[in-house]
């Protein structure tokens, strides 16, 4: 109903072992590596005097990366052009988002702002940064360039058929941004973060494939929720060796049990898993990974040569993730 190809559902368990070391050892070094020198506490927002502070620190500290960080974009890729038609401003809502109708990139203050216990305002680089690649990078590139060309109208309306690679295309920007950085000393010290980026980088990275395992894991334990091959979902034997399939890949040794009893009662009378739950399954999709592959194919890589293409590709339309990588398919083939 997604798009979605088998083999992103049933690579989860290997995707999970290969993975499950390397993701312990980054929780052991963000354990070791947090040094709290000052409590960092919340911002009242509520508070009219608190709130107008922090939105003058959040503004100007986003209008200083969106420029910083448009400019390096511009010189990597072309697509990097059309950030200048993205405002970014500062939000007080809790998440961060973009508006495709007035293209605006509202970027949350409470997230990226906090104050310590002498009512100082400090900002918190890394969610910045990752906030930027994911929303601005991804989203809302994906929707400036999807309506700066001619498509079909099919292709400009962002539908639950498309999320799964629009979503997909969001991680994988964020992921290059800290990249980009990596590789650019000159914005480092512009964003006054040189002497701390290789702390932030190492952070993101470790924070992300952290996010990532237990988000595949949750993905994991529905797949075998829904699997019928296993058994009835009610019978106790069924219910244990899920249970000890999960444990087997956890990073929790509660989170197994707790998770299976928790759904115990999402099915059906035949057996089916509820269907609002399955379909948690689309954030399963790995259409950009897959597009990267056919566009090697081609020997079109992501570097000075090739990205731009790539960009283009990647950021125009809004595809189901089996479009998507047949796009990417027809454009590496029209090198």
């Amino acid at each position: 109903m997604y798009g979605i190809p088998r083999s992103d559902i049933t690579q989860l368990r290997k995707w999970l072992k290969d993975n499950r070391a390397r993701t312990l050892d980054s929780i052991d070094r963000l354990f070791q590596s947090t040094d709290v020198k000052n409590y960092e506490l919340g911002l009242n927002v509520d508070v009219p005097n608190v709130r107008r502070q922090a939105e003058e620190f959040g503004a100007v500290q986003i209008q200083k990366y969106h420029k910083r960080l448009g400019r390096l974009l511009q010189d990597l890729s072309r697509v990097g052009e059309y950030l200048r038609d993205i405002n970014a401003v500062p939000t007080a809502n809790e998440r961060s988002y973009f508006n495709p109708l007035t293209t605006t990139l509202a970027i949350s203050v409470p997230a990226i702002v906090y104050s310590t216990e002498d009512g100082s305002l400090h900002l918190r680089e890394r969610e910045l940064i990752r906030v930027y690649g994911h929303e601005g990078m991804g989203h809302a590139l994906n929707h400036v360039v999807t309506h700066a060309d001619r498509l079909p109208y099919f292709l400009t309306r962002q539908s639950a058929l498309t999320e799964a690679a629009m979503e997909s295309v969001s991680q994988f920007y964020q992921h290059v941004l800290f990249e980009d950085l990596k590789n650019s000393p000159e914005t480092q010290k512009e964003l006054g973060i040189r002497h701390i980026f290789d702390e932030i980088y190492q952070e993101a990275k470790d924070i992300t494939r952290l996010e990532e395992y237990r988000l595949r894991l949750f993905q994991y334990g529905i797949s075998l929720l829904a699997d019928k091959s296993l058994g009835d979902p009610h019978d106790p034997n069924v219910m244990r060796k899920k249970v000890e399939l999960l444990s087997e890949v956890t990073l929790d040794p509660s989170f197994p049990l707790s998770f299976v009893e928790k759904n115990r009662y999402s099915f059906d009378s035949q057996g089916n898993l509820n269907p609002q739950l399955v379909s948690e399954l689309r954030y399963a999709a790995q259409p950009v990974q897959r597009a990267l592959e056919e566009f090697a194919q081609r020997d079109i890589k992501y570097d000075s040569k090739g990205r731009s293409k790539i960009d283009g590709t990647l950021l125009k339309g809004f595809w189901t993730p089996i479009g998507f990588v047949d796009n990417a398919r027809i454009s590496a083939q029209s090198k």
